[in-house]
């Protein structure tokens, strides 16, 4: 069926106008670029471009070491009557240079050529003349503004000069001297190579470092990243309410008591006895390994104490063993200090200072998750056989402390810089988004399942996210904070019994608790959460954050942090290639054969398991091709950052440009061209026999 002329001739409408508006935009973005070829015509930038180009083109690879020799040749200043002129120089039986000069006598300011022989072909040489009384005078060639010359093919050169007039010499014979350039020895790389050469294997070794560190970090992230992964993950609210406001109690345990262990532990390795620490950590490795193995019924009350025992266990001898690797770590990294044996103590020094660093922290995380996990095995019954009221108050009163506890560690994020305030709002909007469609479902009993109804729980998430936002926004004054970068006063504090806390976070802490008491009292405690939904676009939103701020810009801000040079240059390129693979390896997670999952699955497998067994085996050729690739990206990366000081070649070939050494950027240029070549080679050798 032929379309109406009316409707083709609108489609042929939009069409144009289409274009009218794509040239405009194309226009407009050709006038903001300032693409002028007036400039490029100058002939002075002609010149200088041209003579850029040439010298890159031109690397000094090689040098030679020259030296200088000098021949001689009398000459007698003014002629005296009736007696004849000198002879003329002869050439040497040894083929050494030597000088011919016409004539051998004349007057002062009287031109005289000069010819050599025997000299090294297109090299530098000069004539100095050398009166009777041994002054010495470099002699400027007629016709020439220089006072050196260069020989010809053969080695020979004839040039004029003017007898100096010098007082007192007239009558007495002078010497002229030439003094030219030979090649001595083989040629050889040049400092500019060997300095390249140094600041290439750094920047190779930079790349490989911070693709090295980014792959763990990566492949556990990308497990979070991955939508058919965490699509499934669905666990009871109550719980999650109950691990979520056991965190900061257990992050509180961690940092004061677990964190003690680890510092005893931690100093074992100064007093040498770093083995009682090893021993410590078998028994209690093992106390817990023979409390696995007992048989007990695994819903009675012996299965749960069991299981928080075991949880116990595990925190202990978790605190113990990084502590103790820590020691091992120290341990070895005094033992050498030179040759491979001395890289490979300060490899492990470094690690086990890093670990000694981050104690009380590891600590923090150990005993928070450790509390979270005892807190939801211990009450996962009890919430089950609450009746239908109970579920509510309790959803009420644990979802008031957790939207506390979530706000509040929001806000004191946000006090740290003016932008980062903006989580606080961010996150309340999500709380108050999910008000309005529960309120509304439990008002009305019903669950919207129609289109139309689908469209009014979107309209209403985004009018409770729009108000929450907006009144935690005025609530908390952030627009002070966006406006002026003025951050809340540390000052401003109000004191709750023997605690004190700031306003602004005390304000945070209020507004959480409204938000997710009205939110845990809506939907009570046996709802389902979709955490496995949350943990993917909250890192997803991460890593989309971090891979938006270029190396460039990361590589300066570590740099003011730990000093110019590759370490700045090692940790900018790890966080860039942890948010780049943690996406590549995501995606990939997504795209593999389902079969597999669902057949273990069928059979009882737990997620840990299936990601083991189903999942693992059909990423790792990828991950593999992907890891190599990234480490290509990050040589070719390493050379700009070096820009800002963040190590390597490109630190090197900022200089040879800022001096206008453009030979020594051209060796530069080449070592980057052929590394990168070679890496391709290799990486796509590898990708071919293995992937």
């Amino acid at each position: 069926m032929n379309p109406a002329p009316s409707s083709v001739a609108l489609r042929r409408l939009v069409t144009v106008i289409s274009v009218a508006i794509g040239l405009v935009v194309f226009a407009y973005g050709w006038s903001v670029t300032e693409i002028n070829f007036d400039k490029p015509q100058e002939p002075l930038r002609q010149q200088n471009f041209g003579n850029a180009i040439r010298e890159l083109l031109s690397p000094n690879l090689l040098e030679r070491d020259y030296e200088i020799k000098v021949s001689s040749v009398p000459f007698l200043v003014q002629c005296k009557a009736g007696e004849p002129e000198p002879a003329t120089a002869t050439a040497p039986a040894d083929n050494s240079p030597y000088l011919v000069v016409s004539p051998t006598c004349a007057d002062s300011t009287t031109p005289i050529t000069v010819q050599g022989f025997n000299y090294y072909p297109n090299s530098l040489a000069r004539i100095t003349w050398v009166a009777n009384d041994g002054t010495r005078s470099i002699q400027q060639i007629v016709g020439n503004t220089k006072d050196n010359f260069v020989t010809d093919d053969n080695g020979t050169f004839t040039v004029q000069i003017l007898v100096p007039k010098i007082r007192g010499s007239a009558g007495k014979v002078s010497t002229i001297e030439t003094q030219g350039y030979f090649p001595t020895g083989s040629p050889h790389f040049t400092a500019t190579t060997a300095l390249v050469f140094e600041k290439m294997v750094e920047t190779i070794f930079l790349a490989l470092i911070a693709t090295a560190i980014s792959i763990l970090p990566s492949a556990v992230i990308s497990i979070f990243a991955s939508h058919n992964l965490m699509r499934p993950v669905r666990v009871t609210l109550g719980n999650l309410l109950v691990m979520v406001a056991l965190l900061p109690v257990g992050w509180w345990i961690g940092t004061n008591l677990l964190a003690q262990i680890g510092q005893v532990i931690l100093g074992l390795s100064h007093t040498g006895t770093a083995a009682a620490g090893g021993t410590v950590s078998l028994i209690v490795f093992g106390a817990v390994t023979t409390s696995r193995s007992q048989s007990v019924e695994e819903n009675s009350l012996s299965a749960r104490m069991r299981s928080v025992f075991n949880t116990l266990l595990v925190v202990l001898v978790s605190i113990i063993v990084v502590a103790f690797i820590a020691d091992v770590f120290l341990v070895i990294g005094r033992m050498f200090t030179t040759d491979i044996p001395g890289y490979l103590s300060n490899f492990f020094g470094s690690i086990g200072e890093l670990i000694e660093l981050l104690i009380v922290p590891i600590s923090g995380v150990i005993g928070a998750f450790g509390l979270a996990s005892i807190g939801g095995a211990l009450t996962t019954d009890g919430l089950k056989k609450l009746n239908p009221t109970m579920q509510h108050v309790i959803g009420g009163i644990l979802g008031a402390i957790c939207g506390a506890i979530m706000l509040g560690a929001m806000a004191l994020i946000g006090m740290q810089a003016a932008w980062l305030g903006l989580l606080t709002p961010i996150v309340a909007g999500v709380l108050g988004a999910q008000l309005l469609p529960l309120l509304y479902t439990r008002l009305s009993g019903k669950k919207q399942t129609s289109i139309a109804g689908r469209s009014l729980d979107r309209i209403l998430w985004w009018v409770g996210f729009i108000a929450a936002f907006a009144v935690t926004f005025i609530s908390l004054n952030m627009s002070l904070a966006i406006i002026e970068g003025t951050l809340p006063p540390a000052t401003s504090v109000t004191s709750i019994g023997f605690v004190t806390i700031n306003n602004y976070v005390l304000d945070a802490i209020l507004i959480g608790m409204v938000l997710g008491g009205v939110g845990g009292l809506s939907v009570g405690t046996k709802a389902n959460f979709y955490l496995g939904e949350v943990l993917y676009q909250t890192t997803r939103t991460i890593l989309n954050t971090t891979r938006a701020i270029e190396p460039l810009i990361i590589a300066l801000i570590f740099s003011i942090w730990v000093g110019i040079g590759p370490f700045a240059g090692v940790l900018a390129l790890t966080l860039h290639s942890i948010a780049s693979l943690a996406k590549l390896y995501s995606e990939q997670i997504e795209s593999i054969d389902t079969g597999p999952i669902e057949a273990l699955q069928s059979t009882g497998a737990n997620r840990l398991q299936t990601i083991m067994y189903a999942v693992v085996p059909q990423i790792i050729p990828p991950f593999v091709s992907f890891t190599m690739y990234r480490w290509d990206i990050n040589v070719r990366m390493s050379t700009i950052i070096g820009f800002v000081g963040g190590g390597g070649i490109g630190f090197v070939l900022q200089q040879q440009i800022n001096l206008a050494q453009y030979r020594g950027a051209g060796v530069a240029v080449l070592a980057i061209a052929i590394v990168v070549s070679i890496l391709d080679y290799l990486s796509a050798t590898i990708r071919e026999r293995y992937v």
